[in-house]
């Protein structure tokens, strides 16, 4: 594993991981905070020439194909027209817990706030306030976060029985482990006598983004459930099921 490593590493050099391709650029200048992870960086482009363009702030999950520039080079034409040689160049600041999506643009000129979710192949030219869900080219603001987290709250159920009848379409025959509904274990999953998960794949889950784990144990301590075990979550699945 030591020597694969390596050869990672001498060959994608500083995208050979998430914490490399960081460690690069706060070694240019940029600001980068804790807990701010690069999924593919391989497939991420940071056109910034000047890093102290770029803050990142804590918590920022960048996905696969997010491009962030701060400059841009269409003077060219301008000089070729007239001659002149005219700047253009800006600062890019993403606050702390933003999620930014596939193929996402973010170009200069623009701070995004925090606790913001940017939607997948999104075109960022203005800047996008706190506590916000936005998406589109250009992108624009489609809802507060609040708002959001209402709908993903109504959908649960209905996706996490949507996604048993997928699983048993192709598994004919089988019961999925409740494993495989990790990131809808709230709908059935109980809390210990200390408030924590015996799921060590929940338990996991409950520790993603760093520094949320308390606020996580809280409000699944204090949260009703919809059902009182997996069984039974298991049994309203096959019984929506039976009825199409």
């Amino acid at each position: 594993m030591m020597i694969r490593n390596l050869l990672r590493r001498l060959v994608l050099k500083e995208k050979a991981s998430s914490q490399d391709f960081i460690n690069f650029w706060k070694k240019q200048g940029a600001r980068i905070g804790e807990g701010t992870y690069f999924f593919d960086p391989r497939s991420n482009c940071l056109g910034i020439n000047n890093p102290c363009n770029l803050t990142i702030g804590r918590n920022v999950q960048v996905t696969h194909g997010v491009v962030i520039v701060d400059h841009g080079y269409d003077w060219s034409v301008l000089k070729g027209a007239y001659g002149e040689v005219l700047g253009n160049t800006g600062q890019i600041s993403i606050g702390d817990n933003v999620f930014i999506g596939m193929n996402a643009i973010i170009l200069k000129n623009v701070h995004i706030g925090n606790n913001v979710i940017i939607g997948a192949g999104s075109v960022v030219t203005h800047d996008i306030p706190d506590d916000s869900v936005a998406a589109g080219n250009p992108c624009r603001v489609l809802m507060p976060l609040s708002v959001y987290r209402e709908k993903r709250t109504n959908a649960q159920l209905e996706e996490a029985v949507n996604l048993f009848d997928a699983y048993v379409k192709t598994h004919p025959g089988e019961i999925p482990d409740k494993e495989f509904f990790r990131e809808y274990f709230w709908l059935f999953e109980r809390p210990d006598e200390e408030g924590r998960v015996s799921c060590a794949e929940f338990d996991r889950v409950m520790h993603f983004v760093d520094g949320s784990y308390d606020l996580s144990a809280k409000v699944f301590s204090e949260s009703k459930r919809l059902f009182d075990s997996f069984e039974d979550f298991i049994k309203y699945c096959q019984a929506k099921k039976s009825k199409e």
